[in-house]
């Protein structure tokens, strides 16, 4: 228990989320779990009681970016102040000892539930009773503040065995929530003015096969369906390549709030890599799949990612993945440089590829998809397309001055991932538009007038962020805005190769 003298500060709490978005629903978890302790959220790290750094464990370079991030929290620490890693770093116990001494408590990603007691005893407060309903990592939570879109987290834990992949000795086996637990979810976001939901897990298709279910995520989907009419967008991310996502296509073709976006990490696409890294090899399987989608969806949109550089990989295999991407002209694509990862199979293989020749290859791919991204979006110019607005800013005007613009999502962008869809003035956050796209880059749309309003209800007062103004791209300069997702005249990939 830490002694401390009465602050300001008493009471509020700061969660700094890095990683994926699982890690997203975690920090939502324990947010729900402080809350209830009648604590209060802040943006502001330095005027917080207590400072949670959720960490990223899966790479490298991520646990650095952790590491980083808690010494950063720990140089400007107020006094009284507690902070506490979380996540999945301190899951990994080769690398825990890294985290930087000092911190408060230490707590990993499976262990994320039990925030409350830690905090109350390092605070010295009494204990609470357990919340009702709580399943450990699967803990139902109620959000307190409902967004435009929100990621419900359908199951944690991983059965596969990737060779280059840590995260089942990070969350270990997979482990589903009910389906009434996920649709209860469902429904107090919905009912709080969420228009999007996004189901995720390490691989969302084996969803219910620990609890016996034979078609668990395309029955959950039916079930949403059913029972939360009012939802508007309905999305899944990291669907494992397999036979299974045939049958989950052919529920989303039934359903228009079914949005037809197939996320499927594929990571490679020559037989003899995948083998090596322990992946489904049979590439004509996931043609298959992919034409299914692309025949039975309307306007489908298709995300994968690769990794370049695995261990052994040849000038030849390479260009056969290269050959593979300007086959398929996927929408969107995020390509990673193999990263050797103690602990793992790969990372015990020889022909290590060198670094500068992974980066190489790396670029070529994405030079590749720059062109095909652009093709796709700049085929959208002079449609209508709907768009879920989620933020309100300014931009510079061509005489230095400024006028408002409203930044959003269209059907096929993915949070955080995507790109962006850009429209003059300023319209209500969570508001569902019909705009029509005026222009088109590899990434982001501009849009001229919205062409409707509102589509459909938005609770009042749902989205406390409206009135936050931030400086976005003008709809002239045509720059992307939002950090990790893309670059100034080349692409960028995804934060982390999350899902598998």
């Amino acid at each position: 228990m830490i002694s401390r003298p009465q602050t300001e500060r008493d009471n509020a709490f700061h969660i700094l989320t890095l990683g994926c978005s699982k890690n997203r629903v975690d920090s939502d978890g324990m947010e729900h779990l402080l809350r209830q302790r009648g604590m209060r959220p802040t943006a502001d790290p330095d005027g917080a009681e207590v400072v949670i750094v959720n960490t990223c464990g899966f790479l490298g370079a991520a646990r650095q970016e952790s590491i980083d991030a808690i010494q950063g929290v720990m140089d400007r620490r107020q006094d009284g102040q507690v902070v506490i890693a979380a996540g999945c770093m301190p899951a990994l116990g080769n690398h825990a000892t890294e985290i930087p001494a000092g911190v408060d408590h230490i707590l990993s990603t499976r262990e994320w539930y039990r925030i409350g007691e830690v905090v109350g005893g390092l605070l010295g407060e009494p204990d609470l009773p357990e919340v009702a309903g709580c399943e450990g990592m699967l803990t139902t939570f109620r959000r307190s503040e409902a967004g435009p879109f929100a990621y419900v987290k359908v199951a944690d834990g991983c059965d596969h065995a990737c060779a280059f992949c840590t995260i089942p000795s990070i969350k270990g086996r997979q482990v589903s929530k009910r389906p009434l637990h996920v649709l209860q979810e469902v429904v107090d976001l919905v009912a709080g003015g969420t228009r999007e939901v996004v189901l995720v897990a390490q691989d969302t298709i084996r969803y219910g096969a620990d609890l016996g279910m034979k078609n668990g995520l395309p029955a959950l989907l039916e079930s949403i369906v059913e029972q939360v009419p009012d939802l508007a967008w309905l999305r899944m991310l990291y669907i494992y390549p397999s036979p299974l996502t045939l049958k989950m296509v052919d529920v989303m073709a039934k359903h228009d709030v079914l949005l037809p976006y197939l996320d499927m990490p594929i990571q490679h696409a020559d037989r003899d890599v995948l083998r090596s890294m322990n992946r489904p090899s049979d590439i004509d399987m996931t043609r298959r799949l992919i034409a299914h989608a692309r025949e039975s969806l309307t306007d489908p949109v298709m995300r994968t990612t690769l990794i370049v550089g695995y261990p052994g990989e040849t000038e030849a295999q390479f260009e056969t993945l290269y050959r593979f991407v300007e086959e398929m002209r996927f929408d969107h694509v995020g390509v990673f440089t193999y990263s050797p990862e103690e602990g793992t199979k790969a990372a015990t293989l020889p022909d290590v590829v060198p670094a500068e020749v992974a980066e190489r290859r790396r670029a070529a791919i994405m030079e590749l998809q720059n062109g095909i991204s652009l093709a796709h979006n700049g085929a959208l110019v002079g449609s209508t397309i709907q768009v879920l607005v989620e933020g309100v800013g300014e931009a510079e005007d061509e005489l230095g001055g400024t006028e408002p613009i409203s930044v959003g999502r269209a059907r096929r962008h993915a949070p955080e991932v995507d790109g962006l869809v850009f429209i003059p003035g300023a319209h209500q956050i969570g508001a569902l538009l019909d705009v029509r796209v005026e222009e088109a880059g590899p990434y982001d749309l501009w849009a001229a007038d919205p062409l409707a309003t509102v589509a459909g209800p938005v609770a009042d007062g749902a989205f406390g962020r409206e009135a936050t103004r931030r400086r976005v791209p003008t709809g002239r300069s045509r720059v992307g805005s939002r950090r990790g997702t893309r670059g100034r005249g080349r692409p960028v990939p995804m934060a982390t190769p999350a899902g598998t």
